[in-house]
């Protein structure tokens, strides 16, 4: 795979290699507590983790990545003797042990609803995942309310007012949005309401 002019691979937008605008990373970022230890199940070149590093060098991070070009990208981007950044080559449903972890960041792929199967995934691991997903998500189809019934539920939602640009002149133009969301201790119960924190998301606001 070739490098661009500044070193980092080309993406394949057939593998729905989309990455997160810094200024999006660092929104999302900030909802990561301090100290946490962080999963991210498909790194890309590592810009959720730079902006997260950005803000406290003392996180965890444990990244994979299924293309090897880009995992050698983000394993050299976040190199050092001090470095608490471990990125692998491969694809994190298939990781059989894994260390303690306290949140999964993330913008999975959102082609064939993977998004939903990264999330359930990462529920697993740990009791919170912070992403970007599909506006449709959280009303989509009839799996993904399974989800939400027994699995998983929304405390936060960031609205991004304007499609986002992934990046190139084929960028996708689906609306998203961000989500923090907390793994069910026991399935929804019947008129139960929770309470979600509503934001808006520009970039000129990401300080």
């Amino acid at each position: 795979m070739q490098g661009d002019l500044f070193g980092e691979p080309t993406r394949d937008t057939a593998q729905s290699q989309w990455f997160t605008p810094p200024w999006l990373a660092k929104r999302l970022a900030q909802w990561v507590r301090p100290g946490d230890r962080v999963l991210e199940p498909s790194c890309g070149t590592g810009n959720l983790i730079a902006a997260l590093m950005e803000i406290d060098l003392r996180h965890v991070v444990l990244a994979f990545e299924l293309d090897l070009a880009m995992a050698d990208h983000a394993r050299g981007r976040f190199a050092g003797p001090f470095s608490s950044v471990h990125v692998l080559h491969g694809n994190f449903f298939e990781a059989v042990t894994l260390p303690t972890l306290d949140v999964a960041l993330m913008n999975p792929p959102f082609e064939g609803n993977a998004h939903m199967r990264f999330v359930r995934r990462a529920l697993d691991l740990a009791p919170v995942v912070l992403g970007i997903f599909p506006a449709s998500f959280e009303y989509g189809q009839e799996r993904d309310r399974e989800l939400w019934a027994t699995k998983a539920a929304v405390t936060h939602r960031a609205r991004l007012p304007e499609r986002v640009d992934y990046g190139g002149d084929q960028s996708p133009s689906f609306d998203s949005v961000a989500l923090r969301i907390i793994r069910r201790e026991q399935p929804r119960g019947a008129g139960e309401q929770r309470q979600v924190l509503e934001e808006v998301w520009r970039p000129g606001d990401a300080g």
